[in-house]
């Protein structure tokens, strides 16, 4: 008698798994069939198409047969009415064929596509209510309904996902190299987005979504963070070549922790480290591995009010348990505890082995009103320049380079998304830089790392265009390009890159970084000693010439 109610369950867990895979289904070609209406045909822009998403939720989700679902559909395409044909001739050579292969599923009727092929194929010229391009353009998303505080409610849930899918699917303009299937990205997080019984788990559930695509900009606004919530273990690690180490602890009158600096971090609550790197990426938007490895400050966040933490010390393995501190109290003891820099913007130097003389520049420190007469009288006195782009900018690339490159030379392109015909993009006009009197005439090195993000990269790139220039250290973020938001149910808004960012040769950026003469990454002697080898190879490479 057990084992039959044992099977009779068993098959009960299947039906509901493939009744919910059919849901999925439709669900999911529903949204696509949607969202093509929404980009293709001017009549959603004269009505609230959320509204009709909205009103068919439920008939959609309770479909029975592919007859039933298609009749949907047909009655979606014909509430939008007739259009006025304008034959397009689009290359396939500006085309994503990605955002269109959504199509090719068994289950939508050969009349529906058909009628959906026309239009695609017609598209008549119009403004879109929902999305156009800004001056510089990249996709600006407009009138867009937020509808206010959370409240549970499957259907407005469902647009949330539908809307982000489409947005991506058609005017993202980083679309080819998203590594994940995007219709199967869609269709395996659907189930979590209308099942999210609580804000907190639909917050979850539109990050893990916006990680799918791979862009370190992909991060997401909101004024209703849940992990302000969250507490902080009191240290703070850092991953260098040979591993995860402790850089920081914050002791105080209430615990004695036993951790020192230079611990080799072994795993958090059980887990081990590498792993718990991974699992926040499931979270957290990152271009690459390399990114991901360097954002350890996640491993100090937690529900809970305590964490176990083992380290390796001396050969021995040691564990302890931390008493976790709120968002307040641990901003406190990090504001308390905080490196003040001081260096100057820039400085003219020594080398202390080789003697020879070099201009340093910390490009996070350096503003246009530094680069004065006073800087270039010095530089002209040196024959090397280091450029420190392991930071963030200031705008300074323009000025800068004036300085640095003589003539007037391209640097980078662009794509941008035709908002004309979604699914498509053009080339813009190229970038250039440079244009100085005279130029400098001697070698620079420019030193990167995975905190080179976005402006920085963009910034590197025009550097690289000086006759002698190497760039030195780790692979930078790899997200470059004016960013576009999505705004999204429940106050919400999404991130992503709006323009395709590449060399003047076609080479890309996103996701890849910029293009490394020297890979050199830190290994433990930067905690140790802070000898820092991506600096250190610069020196060294100043040290071998023979000016």
């Amino acid at each position: 008698m057990k084992s039959f109610l044992t099977i009779l369950f068993i098959i009960q867990i299947i039906n509901i798994s493939a009744q919910n895979d059919v849901q999925t289904k439709y669900l999911v070609t529903y949204g696509q069939v949607w969202g093509v209406l929404k980009y293709f045909h001017p009549m959603p822009s004269e009505m609230n198409w959320d509204q009709v998403l909205l009103d068919d939720f439920q008939s959609v989700k309770e479909c029975k047969n592919e007859t039933a679902f298609n009749e949907i559909i047909a009655t979606l395409i014909h509430k939008c009415g007739d259009f006025e044909y304008q034959k397009r001739n689009i290359p396939d050579s500006l085309k994503f064929k990605e955002s269109f292969e959504w199509m090719n599923n068994e289950w939508l009727s050969a009349s529906n596509k058909n009628a959906i092929n026309n239009l695609i194929e017609n598209k008549p010229n119009f403004e879109n209510h929902y999305i156009k391009g800004t001056l510089v353009g990249n996709p600006k998303i407009s009138n867009e309904i937020e509808y206010g505080e959370y409240k549970y409610n499957p259907a407005v849930q469902y647009l949330a996902i539908t809307r982000y899918w489409n947005i991506i699917n058609y005017y993202c303009p980083n679309r080819t190299i998203i590594p994940e299937n995007w219709t199967k990205v869609y269709y395996n997080n659907l189930q979590g987005f209308v099942t999210a019984e609580t804000y907190e788990v639909y917050y979850f559930e539109v990050r893990k979504l916006t990680t799918k695509i791979r862009d370190a900009h992909g991060f997401i606004r909101t004024k209703n963070n849940p992990t302000s919530m969250y507490k902080y273990a009191p240290f703070y690690c850092t991953n260098v070549s040979d591993g995860y180490f402790i850089t920081h602890v914050w002791q105080d009158s209430l615990q004695s922790i036993n951790l020192n600096k230079m611990d080799k971090v072994i795993s958090i609550n059980g887990v081990e480290v590498e792993d718990a790197i991974t699992e926040i990426g499931t979270y957290l938007s990152t271009s690459n591995d390399y990114y991901l490895s360097k954002s350890t400050h996640y491993l100090r966040v937690t529900q809970d009010n305590s964490m176990i933490i083992t380290v390796e010390r001396n050969g021995e393995v040691i564990s302890d348990t931390l008493i976790t501190l709120n968002r307040e109290e641990f901003g406190k003891r990090l504001k308390k505890n905080q490196y003040k820099d001081v260096s100057p913007p820039y400085k003219f130097l020594t080398d202390s082995i080789s003697g020879k003389k070099y201009g340093y520049i910390n490009m996070a420190k350096l503003e246009r009103k530094d680069i004065n007469w006073n800087f270039k009288r010095k530089l002209k006195k040196v024959n090397y320049l280091i450029i420190d782009s392991r930071n963030y900018p200031n705008w300074t690339v323009l000025k800068l380079s004036k300085v640095l490159l003589k003539n007037e030379t391209t640097f980078a392109k662009f794509i941008k998304m035709d908002f004309d015909y979604p699914g498509s993009y053009k080339w813009t006009k190229s970038q250039t830089i440079g244009g100085g009197r005279k130029g400098y005439e001697g070698k620079i090195y420019v030193l990167v790392d995975y905190m080179t993000m976005s402006q920085a990269e963009y910034t590197v790139m025009a550097f690289q265009q000086h006759t002698d220039t190497k760039v030195i250290g780790g692979q930078t973020a790899g997200a470059d390009g004016n960013i576009s938001e999505i705004p999204l149910p429940y106050g919400i808004k999404s991130i992503f890159s709006g323009l395709g960012v590449f060399y003047p040769d076609g080479k890309p950026t996103q996701q890849v970084g910029v293009y490394r003469d020297y890979s050199v990454v830190q290994d433990k002697s930067f905690l140790i000693e802070k000898k820092d080898l991506i600096l250190e190879k610069a020196l060294e490479l100043i040290r071998k010439t023979d000016q």
